[in-house]
């Protein structure tokens, strides 16, 4: 019985010391462009932010002793928001390039993926690399990778948009001949309803390989060291795993 009574009031502590961690853990804030699916996203459904990026950021604040707070913002106000401080990471499918680095500071990648072309399925036919988009219309979205190779096309004419939903909308419509965007984002988009709409195709063509990383500010190092260590705990305990087979199937 004294056993017993000792359990129990060991669980009742360590019950109130979860809940007090979890009341008292440092906020988070995370900056994401929210219409991103399947990597960050408004959930209909529930009406909370979803996604792939979602989860794993949400997994590794738990083992960091974080409690997240997501702040859904456009995707070219990111970086700006991290060299302010409105924001302490961005969370949103980010390439790790040059021109971002030489304003934040990156983790290691957590996340592998490329670009690729989506066009109207009338032109799939006709696409095969980006020398076919040459002289071309193309749609982009304001502050991606994607915009940015686009812009190193010869004799092309980018017209901008706040989101790529909207400008996959664009190319079904005939405003755009295509768009060069992250492969995972499109293949997704043409497996949801809205997808399967409009006339879309996906090239299966990976024009650059690329990384996802956190960013954050420029010698944030103890963030930095926090978050790379959380990462590495969800990868070695399987939850990284179980996350990417939920969005994306098996792990390749």
């Amino acid at each position: 019985m004294f056993f017993k009574k000792v359990a129990a009031a060991a669980a009742a502590v360590c019950l109130f010391a979860g809940t007090a961690v979890s009341a008292y853990a440092e906020t988070l804030r995370i900056g994401s462009e929210t219409v991103y699916p399947p990597f960050e996203f408004l959930n209909s459904e529930t009406g909370k932010y979803d996604g792939f990026d979602i989860d794993l950021i949400n997994a590794m604040a738990k083992k960091a002793g974080f409690q997240p707070k997501i702040i859904s913002m456009g995707l070219d106000g990111l970086i700006p928001a991290i060299r302010s401080g409105s924001i302490d990471v961005a969370v949103s499918a980010l390439t790790i390039t040059k021109e971002r680095a030489a304003r934040v500071d990156f983790t290691k990648p957590y996340y592998k993926s490329g670009l690729s072309i989506m066009t109207h399925a009338k032109y799939a036919d006709k696409v095969k690399s980006a020398k076919d988009l040459e002289g071309k219309v193309l749609c982009a979205e304001i502050g991606s990778s994607g915009a940015l190779y686009m812009s190193k096309i010869r004799g092309t004419k980018l017209k901008i948009f706040n989101s790529a939903a909207e400008a996959f909308l664009e190319i079904n419509n005939g405003g755009c001949y295509a768009m060069v965007n992250d492969k995972p984002v499109n293949d997704y988009f043409l497996t949801q309803k809205a997808g399967q709409s409009m006339n879309l195709a996906s090239i299966p063509v990976i024009l650059s390989v690329e990384d996802y990383g956190f960013a954050l500010k420029k010698g944030n190092k103890e963030l930095k060291k926090r978050l790379e260590k959380a990462l590495d705990a969800v990868v070695a305990d399987g939850t990284y795993k179980k996350i990417y087979q939920k969005w994306f199937g098996p792990m390749r």
